[in-house]
């Protein structure tokens, strides 16, 4: 699923170039999802280069800029995040030709990829403390891409034809049960809205010291509900037994954690559910076109079908939809 996509070290360096880092050591390509990333080690510190790719996952200069908004004003607010640099002319935008992007510390710090209960409810705080921080800030540079619900339905209608052109297995399963699910859902415009992550799965989220030390890759922030934000976070830490499995305790912990930095509304409560639902969705829906249109893995492919299965993620998520309710009520 992950990526390596590489410039040549002759630009790497040109790039490099403009900024005050020390002298270079290595130049080591990271692999990621969609961004071209480099983890540069040089004899003062380490530093993480990030550009956009072309295609699905490419963000123009104003997104850029509102991504670096967002991660100034939680720097601000005390929250953990780590900034963009600035070049030495005082800039903190980077390009070559139209891969738009920045250059920041490396966070030396890991991912936990089997938290346990206690460190799931210090993960449900944290996101409870990001949304009081967050709730109504929006970045005055506009982000295109935003992966709400509304455009996730219209992106679908763009692509279902290609889908059904595509060599994706159970293609048109897949595309039905899409349909039927993504618009079945709906959220009312009275749900409070800030500029989400989107993306808060356990890579995203650097522990030291049993400590959560940062949060990372906001690239797809925009600005949303905020239950959506926690509904992608439980679909990336409630399933265990490597996604084959949904977890009541870890769900739990979850929305007890969150619940003692920010309560939940009673309208909030009422939608989570279809938050969970739309994560799972969303998410389907970009493994599909990411196999189709990119990565041609086979596990990309079985990812997203295993997700929208009756048997995956969506099917585990409706089956235990009463357990689910019961602790949201009850939180």
């Amino acid at each position: 699923m992950l990526t390596k996509q590489k410039f040549p070290k002759s630009i790497l360096k040109k790039i490099l170039s403009g900024f005050n880092l020390g002298k270079i050591k290595k130049i080591k390509s990271l692999a990621t999802s969609g961004n071209i990333t480099y983890i540069i080690k040089t004899n003062r510190n380490n530093y993480l280069l990030r550009l956009c790719p072309t295609g699905q996952r490419w963000r123009s200069k104003k997104e850029i800029a509102a991504e670096i908004e967002l991660l100034d004003y939680l720097k601000r607010k005390k929250f953990p995040v780590t900034v963009p640099l600035k070049n030495k002319k005082g800039e903190k935008i980077i390009f070559w030709g139209k891969h738009y992007g920045y250059i920041r510390e490396f966070a030396s710090v890991k991912a936990k990829l089997k938290p346990s209960t206690a460190e799931i409810k210090k993960f449900g705080e944290l996101i409870g403390q990001f949304h009081n921080v967050v709730e109504n800030f929006k970045t005055r540079n506009k982000r295109q891409h935003i992966f709400d619900l509304i455009e996730t339905q219209k992106y679908f209608n763009r692509k279902k034809n290609e889908i059904l052109k595509s060599d994706f297995k159970n293609k048109k399963e897949f595309v039905a049960r899409f349909r039927k699910e993504i618009f079945s859902l709906n959220f009312p415009k009275g749900l409070a809205k800030g500029t989400i992550h989107e993306d808060l799965g356990k890579r995203h989220v650097l522990w030291q010291n049993g400590k959560i030390a940062a949060i990372v890759d906001f690239d797809r922030s925009y600005f949303g509900f905020l239950i959506l934000d926690l509904g992608e976070a439980v679909r990336g830490w409630c399933f265990v037994d490597n996604w084959r499995k949904w977890s009541d305790k870890n769900f739990k912990a979850l929305i007890d954690g969150y619940q003692e930095k920010r309560k939940l509304t009673r309208i909030e409560k009422k939608y989570l559910v279809d938050a969970i639902k739309f994560g799972i969705l969303e998410r389907v829906l970009s493994f599909c076109l990411r196999f189709i249109k990119v990565t041609r893995d086979p596990e990309d492919e079985k990812f997203a079908w295993h997700s929208i299965s009756e048997r995956g993620l969506l099917g585990m998520v409706n089956a235990n939809k009463k357990k689910i309710e019961k602790i949201i009520k009850i939180a």
